[in-house]
């Protein structure tokens, strides 16, 4: 598309992730949190948030666009054991975009380990298409991208201002492979195919 059609699918489900966070919610790390753009959202209803991301230069924009004082930031890889993340472990983890820069199953196992019992992972993730199913989406997701974007820029609000500098890495597993994962790490996870070349994945630790 023209690049002033352009506009960032990410912010698109933060409402979602945003509604899986449970009611009573103390404490939440959200996982590549690049720029911070979700963690300011979750400051305003959380005690407390972590953000994590493995770029210093996501982190150092992420610091320098928020005045909340119940966020931390951390430079690091969320798989490092010695990560300095909550000891008594979250109420949610948010993955937005990130888990695949990740290993696909030791990321997962990690990223529910970091729960407390009964708290909630979210994510929206990107895939590999394979499927008959996948290209009909993505099908879709083109029409439907030129139609937000127009109506986006005719408002004034297209483009994807937090881009700048951001790691970038293509999906390698698809939807197939992320399901069957889930299905072994994380039992009675959902996985849903998305719009906008996006799934969700959502489970809940057993208290």
């Amino acid at each position: 598309m023209p690049r002033a059609l352009l506009w960032d699918h990410n912010a698109h489900y933060h409402p979602w992730l945003l509604r899986q966070v449970p009611q009573r919610c103390s404490r939440v790390l959200d996982v590549g949190c690049g720029t911070g753009a979700l963690v300011r959202q979750l400051v305003e209803r959380v005690e407390f948030v972590d953000g994590v991301d493995v770029s210093a230069e996501m982190i150092d924009q992420a610091s320098a666009r928020t005045s909340a004082t119940n966020v931390r930031w951390l430079r690091g890889d969320v798989l490092d054991a010695d990560l300095d993340l909550h000891p008594e472990g979250y109420d949610a983890v948010t993955a937005l975009s990130s888990l695949h820069h990740m290993p696909l199953r030791p990321g997962l196992a990690r990223l529910a380990s970091l729960l407390r019992p009964g708290g909630v992972l979210a994510v929206i993730g990107l895939y590999r298409e394979e499927s008959a199913a996948d290209f009909a989406m993505a099908a879709a997701s083109f029409s439907a991208n030129a139609a937000v974007g127009t109506y986006l820029a005719t408002r004034g609000r297209a483009g994807k201002p937090h881009d700048e500098g951001m790691p970038v890495r293509d999906a390698s597993a698809t939807l197939t492979e992320i399901s069957d994962a889930a299905r072994e790490v994380l039992p009675g996870a959902q996985v849903r195919r998305r719009l906008f070349w996006r799934h969700s994945l959502l489970w809940r630790k057993p208290a």
